[in-house]
């Protein structure tokens, strides 16, 4: 069993509220949730990675303060064959996120989140980004300079090396498993700075790439000079992301005092119960697991988390030029769906923007801030 003590991240909630005053941990909600894109462990193979890295892993679904509306009309508005015993997002939408916005079932479970008080939340992970990042900051721990500039300068220099990676991935699955990477042993550090280094060449003169490049290239100098890089040594060969359950129970401690009600999974369910969660050295348990089939607002919560899931993989397999011609194309249905869609996470915000958590590439969040500009103008 492990102690896990939430004070001093409550000292982090504080630091939140201070930077956004409308971010709200005290008031009691209750959350549903689902997930997709569960991978359970990300590690790299001699070609590949074991598991598509394209879509986010998204824990997420429905939430309500108080009363909560009646969600059955919405279910029998679905007219599901006798034989579905619940809801799911493969009964509503299917295909890729273009098609899913084709749907009319999808448009009714906007068109109701909508028009209730009912939210939505989510932490999302984009899993090639978490891999990377570790580089980062490894290097500017080992720059003094660096450690001054700020989380601007931070997300500037993880931002490029993502989309590097991204537009290198081949080279980058190679240079990963020939170094062991995340546990890159001391004596071939330098070597792996090197060939990390490397890949840097031809882009370091386009404007998009060029200060955050440059400025890790110049800081990893330092890494090389002291044989070090913190956070990408001393792990477990080959293994991106050994598991999923700190995201699980980050919003049981963030939001303390609100309710958490998860979909049975029993690997997930074994994994918290290692935890003993403290608040001051006193223990509390404000999480739970049903069966969907028992719990109609896991189900809608599975519509929603799924269809994220789809919008993730399209928004970081897809650039803004390639989104705005997909878009200049759409049909009514999808246009009004993806206005629903915007509406719907907008309105979550409004009620409290700690609802929404993503780790995730600078670039790849921003694409939701031009994509409402473009809807907008439809």
């Amino acid at each position: 069993m492990i102690d896990f003590e939430i004070a001093e991240i409550e000292a982090a909630n504080q630091f939140a509220r201070l930077l956004n005053p409308r971010v709200d941990f005290t008031t009691p909600y209750i959350f549903y949730y689902d997930e997709t894109n569960n991978i359970k462990t990300f590690y790299v193979k001699e070609n590949d990675f074991n598991y598509t890295f394209t879509a986010n892993f998204v824990l997420g679904g429905l939430l309500h303060q108080g009363a909560v509306s009646d969600v059955q009309p919405l279910i029998d508005s679905f007219k599901l064959q006798k034989t579905a015993k619940e809801v799911k997002f493969k009964h509503i939408a299917f295909g890729d996120f273009l098609d899913c916005l084709k749907s009319q079932k999808l448009n009714l479970f906007f068109r109701f989140l909508k028009d209730n008080d009912l939210y939505v939340h989510y932490s999302s992970l984009n899993i090639l980004y978490w891999s990377v990042v570790d580089i980062v900051d490894s290097a500017i721990m080992n720059s003094d300079a660096a450690m001054q500039l700020g989380p601007g300068f931070d997300n500037r220099m993880k931002n490029d090396l993502y989309k590097l990676c991204r537009l290198e991935i081949d080279a980058v699955v190679q240079l990963f498993y020939a170094f062991e990477y995340p546990n890159v042993k001391p004596e071939k550090i330098v070597d792996f700075i090197e060939a990390l280094s490397s890949l840097f060449e031809a882009y370091l003169e386009l404007p998009e790439f060029n200060f955050g490049l440059e400025s890790l290239r110049q800081i990893l100098k330092e890494s090389k000079k002291k044989g070090e890089l913190a956070f990408v040594m001393d792990e477990k060969d080959y293994v991106l992301l050994a598991d999923l359950t700190h995201f699980y129970l980050r919003p049981i401690y963030t939001f303390k005092n609100s309710t958490h009600i998860f979909d049975n999974e029993d690997s997930i369910r074994e994994a918290l119960n290692e935890y003993r969660i403290l608040d001051k050295g006193v223990e509390f348990k404000n999480y739970s697991f049903v069966d969907s089939q028992d719990s109609r607002l896991t189900q809608l919560s599975d519509i929603f988390v799924g269809f994220m899931g789809k919008y993730t993989n399209y928004r970081n397999t897809h650039n803004m030029e390639e989104i705005k011609a997909d878009i200049d194309s759409f049909s009514a249905l999808q246009l009004e769906n993806m206005k629903l869609f915007i509406d719907i996470i907008i309105k979550s915000d409004q009620k409290n923007p700690a609802f929404l958590h993503a780790t995730d590439s600078y670039e790849e969040v921003m694409k939701f801030g031009e994509l409402c500009e473009i809807i907008s103008g439809k």
